[in-house]
């Protein structure tokens, strides 16, 4: 009996120990490593992200040995572990630090997953960077990277770079890019995808919610800048193969127009860039041509953020983070390893000294593009847009029309997911 209650002492002991010892090993900071804190840094690291990795595992030293702290690298595709994090923070699992896109910062930081971050640490930006990590009046973030849409040319085939839209027009009547039917493969751009054809309607003057993307009370997608911006993608769709009106093929037609030297020249993002290469296609690359009304086409400007967790133990810490991920030295690193472009001015300065033709154009077009919508509402003009530029091309609807309708169902389903009233 004795024996028995030494035994059942030393396994509620031994039981209360490893409880503990799970509770340190959460995934949320405060947790410490030999005496240290930890920081907890979630990185992707799949194939087309690797170079992420070998950024974090540059820069984690020096962070560690000026905080005394121990920074620990987690691998997890970050859209996964952004969608996770309603759960994982409340569970203590989620890393302390993390990637974002912008699009996503703003609706993340209303549902209250992400840490607040101070206007100051914003301070090297300008108002452009410092609305991609905006909503309300909060930040929720420290913008990384620019990314935007570009003008790939077959430089074999078209020996001038395009400069305006009038010179895209000029592809039409060589016989280079002559396609069955009398239609033509010289200019292709995926416009039934709005990501791609926002360029247009905004370089007419549209815009999708007011107030710099804020109200979504405010739809300016059938303005009169929306309406010639459709009108002139209908003339393209004219002269382009029926193929490019397929919203869930025209994405590949153009790519493979391309890639086996039929297009002249193409609107698409930089990740195609290492399509081009591995399909050994000589290709140039530019800021998009300024459109007829001589404005220049302003995509969305994308890229990611550093966030915090809102649940993070360490706030102070990981918002130091944020900042000592993305000055000057540590951009230029990330676009080193990861040949993504930084946001940050002194290390895209550097990167412009560069010869990288790719990173000079998306700096070129960042610059005339337009932060995304990060408020929820935005998820529904992607699905309303699509078949309202088709109706168009098809000719189904007249281009007013199509955005008419589209606009009126935008408010209906605002207002009733969103109660927005």
């Amino acid at each position: 009996m004795k024996r028995s209650k030494k035994f059942l002492s030393a396994f509620l002991i031994f039981s209360l120990m490893m409880a503990l010892a799970a509770c340190g090993s959460s995934g949320s900071s405060g947790n410490n490593s030999g005496g240290k804190k930890v920081l907890t840094v979630s990185v992707d690291s799949s194939s087309a992200n690797i170079g992420y990795v070998k950024y974090v595992n540059s820069i984690k030293g020096k962070f560690a040995k000026e905080n005394n702290v121990t920074v620990k690298v987690v691998k997890k595709p970050w859209l996964d572990q952004l969608t996770a994090l309603s759960l994982d923070g409340p569970a203590g699992k989620a890393p302390d630090v993390m990637f974002a896109p912008y699009n996503q910062v703003g609706s993340l930081g209303q549902q209250g997953q992400l840490l607040p971050v101070d206007k100051k640490m914003l301070n090297f930006l300008d108002q452009k960077g410092q609305r991609q990590v905006m909503s309300g009046k909060k930040y929720y973030g420290v913008p990384l990277s620019a990314e935007a849409l570009v003008l790939f040319y077959n430089k074999k085939l078209v020996k001038k770079v395009p400069k305006t839209f009038k010179d895209l027009e000029t592809l039409v009547h060589d016989k280079r890019f002559a396609y069955r039917g009398g239609k033509t493969t010289g200019f292709l751009a995926k416009w039934t995808d709005f990501y791609y054809a926002a360029g247009l309607f905004q370089g007419y003057g549209g815009y999708v919610f007011g107030n710099h993307n804020t109200d979504a009370k405010d739809i300016g997608l059938n303005n009169t800048g929306s309406v010639q911006a459709l009108q002139y993608a209908t003339k393209w769709y004219d002269l382009w193969p029926k193929g490019m009106q397929d919203v869930k093929s025209a994405g590949n037609f153009v790519t493979n127009e391309f890639v086996q030297g039929k297009a002249g020249a193409v609107i698409d993002g930089p990740w195609q860039a290492a399509v081009y290469q591995k399909a050994k296609i000589d290709y140039g690359v530019a800021k998009i041509p300024t459109l007829p009304n001589g404005k220049d086409y302003a995509p969305f400007a994308g890229g990611k953020a550093w966030v915090a967790s809102a649940y993070t133990k360490q706030p102070e810490l990981a918002k130091k983070w944020l900042s000592y991920a993305t000055n000057a030295q540590n951009a230029y690193q990330y676009y080193q390893k990861s040949k993504e472009i930084p946001v940050n001015p002194q290390a895209q300065a550097k990167v412009l000294k560069s010869n990288d033709r790719l990173a000079k154009a998306v700096i070129k077009q960042y610059s005339a593009s337009i932060p995304m919508p990060s408020i929820p509402e935005v998820a529904e003009v992607w699905t309303t847009m699509e078949p309202t530029i088709f109706n168009a091309a098809s000719g189904k609807k007249a281009p007013k029309k199509a955005l008419d309708d589209a606009v009126a169902s935008l408010h209906k389903t605002i207002a009733q997911k969103y109660n927005s009233k």
